[in-house]
């Protein structure tokens, strides 16, 4: 008796009232749709609409999730399922915490020469840093990055993991420090993916988005390390706002079905796995994935020394 009604995402709920309507400048009696969270939006707004179809978005955190007839469950309890704004449909979701986010602190704390480039130049320092990071060959001479700056939720769900390089020596560059930072934060994504495979999932290709999408050296990495095409909209940073509009849409009578989000998606550019590539990562995984079970002790020891 503590919750709320539930409602489909297309369902109208009321109307702007007359006091409203003045407040934000909106027509009183404007149907109110009530619409659904800024991650499921997003599935909207990539067009993740039909069965299979998924989208890694990548910002401060970063997720993969894709559209399913059916709640994916895993006996590890490492996905977790949204109810899609399409009825009868759900989103299977994975998330990482800090995907941009580490690459935003490589930027502020190592890279402060990329940046100073970059703005004498007048150019993003993402792209300098992206420029660095392809003079480093994948596997990026045999360093590692644990993009656990924040703990991290799929697929470990534990607070008290933390950030490492692993494998550092004196030959190491910065721009293998840029690369391991990107294929770190690449291959926990891949843990992710593996999570939905391993649970029955078929996924043939993603559609990337969010600010993080931008680089094409990383939306290639993508392809390379999940060994799927990666494809990119035209539209990388708006997908939840079309979403909403899309749901309210639908939800009003404006659109028939969310069939028409195809109509709103350009695909501009595809990224193929580089075979070589390919062949590198997947041995670089299952090293990645030790390398995280191996710390878990030393994540508790730093837990209780920090107090």
């Amino acid at each position: 008796e503590k919750l709320p009604t539930i409602y489909d995402s297309t369902a109208v709920v009321g109307e702007v009232t007359r006091a409203s309507a003045e407040d934000v400048g909106l027509r009183p009696g404007t149907p109110v749709v009530i619409g659904a969270g800024d991650g499921v939006s997003a599935t909207v707004g990539a067009g993740a609409v039909r069965e299979g179809l998924a989208y890694n978005y990548i910002g401060s955190s970063s997720w993969i999730a894709f559209s399913s007839s059916r709640p994916l469950e895993d006996s590890g309890m490492k996905i977790f399922n949204y109810a899609h704004a399409v009825p009868g449909q759900f989103v299977p979701c994975g998330t990482m915490q800090a995907a941009g986010g580490s690459y935003q602190w490589l930027r502020r704390q190592i890279c402060t020469s990329e940046v100073a480039g970059a703005q004498q130049a007048g150019v993003d320092p993402y792209e300098v840093m992206n420029l660095a990071a392809e003079q480093s060959p994948p596997g990026a001479n045999g360093l590692l990055f644990l993009p656990y700056l924040m703990g991290e939720r799929t697929p470990y769900w534990n607070p008290h993991a933390r950030g490492a390089f692993v494998g550092l020596t004196l030959r190491h560059t910065r721009a293998d420090l840029i690369r391991a930072t990107l294929e770190g934060i690449t291959l926990n994504l891949r843990l992710i993916l593996d999570t939905y495979r391993e649970a029955g999932a078929a996924i043939h290709e993603v559609r990337a988005i969010g600010g993080g999408a931008k680089g094409r050296f990383w939306r290639q990495m993508m392809a390379d390390v999940y060994g799927l095409p990666v494809l990119r909209p035209r539209q990388l940073e708006e997908a939840t706002a079309l979403g909403a509009a899309i749901i309210g849409g639908v939800g009003v009578g404006l659109f028939p079905n969310f069939a028409v989000v195809d109509q709103f998606i350009e695909i501009i550019d595809r990224h193929l796995p580089d075979p070589q590539a390919q062949a590198v990562y997947q041995r670089l995984l299952p090293i990645f994935r030790d390398a995280y079970t191996a710390l878990c002790p030393v994540y508790e020891q730093l837990h209780a020394f920090a107090g």
